[in-house]
């Protein structure tokens, strides 16, 4: 099977964009995925893991198990006192 590509740089902000048009478009699975590339990319990027965040919770809607220690870890992640408060 061929190795996938690696998510550059440079299309962060555009994947950031699709992935939160996907939770409006009520496919959380779509933006948790491009928001996984993101952070593998760039582990630190504050709105993915926010994005990722709430994808995991629109997932909650939808009868999916998720993890609570993955938010649990991604809250941590978070560098504001407010967007983890929120």
């Amino acid at each position: 099977m061929p190795e996938l590509k690696r998510l550059h740089k440079d299309a962060i902000p555009a994947a950031l964009e699709k992935a939160e048009h996907y939770r409006l478009l009520n496919e959380p699975a779509e933006a948790e995925s491009i928001c996984l590339d993101i952070l593998a990319v760039d582990p630190e990027n504050q709105r993915a893991i926010v994005t990722l965040l709430l994808a995991l919770t629109d997932r909650f809607e939808k009868g999916y198990g998720v993890s609570e220690t993955q938010t649990k870890e991604l809250l941590a992640r978070l560098k504001s006192d407010y967007d983890r408060a929120y």
